[in-house]
């Protein structure tokens, strides 16, 4: 039943996952401004989550990539 499975290249799995991140970093960059700091009591660099989402995704793509 998942004989096809056995067919796939390992490094398709790697891609996916890649792609996933970097699309997960994309669409935090795109969000606007104010949904960004919803809540927040001001607007500092430390608070931003698109530079968070970032380093955390750039970290698993590393992670990804070389295991």
């Amino acid at each position: 039943m998942v004989d096809w499975l056995r067919e796939v290249p390992l490094y398709w799995p790697k891609i996916i996952a890649t792609l996933t991140f970097v699309g997960v970093t994309v669409w935090t960059w795109v969000r606007p401004k104010t949904f960004i700091f919803q809540g927040a009591p001001d607007q500092r660099l430390w608070r931003d989550l698109r530079i968070w989402i970032t380093l955390i995704m750039s970290i698993q793509i590393a992670l990804y990539l070389y295991f």
